[in-house]
């Protein structure tokens, strides 16, 4: 089936983006790569930052979907909290280092603001199936949740730094990194595997 002149865009923006961050993709390149004229372009997207934010937020929603479905369903909380890590892990293993840097990057105030809301509702859905397995016995009563948000939060601030970054070869493994030592701590764990 071919693509639409927008589904062209969205494409070949994404696979930009992901592959050199946005803040070195040109609206020039985008256009030249989906073989569409700029005037198509600004026909669907006002600036570079609206095509973000759209795809972003696509990629988003598409996400949540899933992990809903995940929660929804009749696995062991152990079984849930697998699949909701290999899904993240999935959905990031395509990001490059450089799209890490650009989301962390502070001259980008529209797009900042937009991705720390994105985040906030991140942290407000973990919050609350993390609050839900608590009460059901499947995490530690013992250990408090604002504690357990307050880490996460941390280890997302410090995604943004050079010098964690720095240690990582891709954000794959970045991802898998840090999700896995908030969930697992530094117990032996059995790995995650992308599904």
């Amino acid at each position: 089936m071919k693509l639409t002149k927008k589904e062209q865009i969205e494409q070949k923006a994404l696979e930009l983006f992901w592959k050199h961050g946005f803040k070195k993709v040109s609206i020039d390149e985008i256009c030249k790569k989906s073989t569409v004229s700029r005037k198509t372009f600004y026909t669907f997207y006002g600036n570079k930052n609206a095509l973000i934010m759209y795809l972003y937020n696509k990629m988003v929603n598409e996400a949540y979907a899933i992990y809903e479905g995940i929660i929804q369903s009749d696995l062991a909380f152990s079984e849930k909290l697998e699949k909701l890590l290999n899904q993240k892990l999935e959905s990031t293993k395509n990001l490059s280092m450089e799209f890490i840097a650009d989301l962390y990057n502070p001259d980008a105030s529209e797009l900042t603001t937009f991705f720390n809301g994105i985040i906030d509702q991140s942290m407000k859905f973990m919050r609350d199936f993390l609050s839900d397995a608590q009460k059901k016995g499947d995490i530690n009563p013992d250990l408090s949740l604002d504690y357990i948000m307050f880490m996460m939060q941390k280890a997302i601030d410090l995604c943004g730094t050079q010098e964690l970054m720095s240690m990582f070869p891709d954000a794959g493994t970045l991802t898998r990194q840090l999700t896995q030592s908030i969930i697992y701590g530094i117990m032996p764990v059995k790995i995650i595997h992308n599904s």
